[in-house]
């Protein structure tokens, strides 16, 4: 799972109707193309948020929280200030309940405990289903390589699963 925050201005969707352009796919184009962050700029509801540590550790001990009252394990996680990836073990839960009540948890914990007001998450996330060992391994690998590029090790949080 993958969640980007409101305001975030990496233009993440899957198509829009521009008016200059008509029915495009932003993500094929290049992150810094004017169109881009054009387009970006104009879908921004809220100004853009950007995790502070209090906020990061609010997602961290959220992210604890939510597993601790769940049937699934969080076996890798990178929470960022831009955004957060999470590996989710198997459930049956329907996952996208699963991210709305993630968000939502979160949200709340950063406005408990933090001065932040508004909303945190933009809407949507990006989600996929692993069913191969080595699709899981590539994944997990990827998200521990986020947090090893900001130099908290591989498995920083103390709610990963084995």
């Amino acid at each position: 799972m993958v969640c980007g925050f409101r305001g975030d201005s990496r233009g993440h969707w899957s198509e829009a109707w521009d008016e200059e352009l008509g029915l495009i796919e932003p993500h094929k184009l290049h992150e810094g193309d004017p169109i881009r962050l054009r387009m970006a700029a104009e879908r921004l509801a809220h100004p853009p948020v950007k995790l502070n540590p209090a906020m990061q550790t609010s997602v961290i001990e959220a992210s604890s929280q939510c597993q601790a009252k769940s049937d699934w394990q969080i076996a890798a996680a990178a929470i960022e200030s831009t955004h957060t990836h999470l590996l989710l073990t198997y459930t049956e839960r329907d996952i996208d309940n699963t991210v709305k009540w993630l968000k939502d948890q979160m949200t709340k914990a950063i406005h408990r405990k933090t001065l932040h007001t508004g909303p945190v998450w933009c809407k949507g996330s990006w989600r996929s289903y692993v069913f191969e060992q080595a699709v899981w391994d590539s994944t997990q690998l990827y998200i521990e390589r986020h947090n090893v590029r900001r130099g908290v090790g591989p498995r920083p949080y103390p709610f990963l699963s084995p």
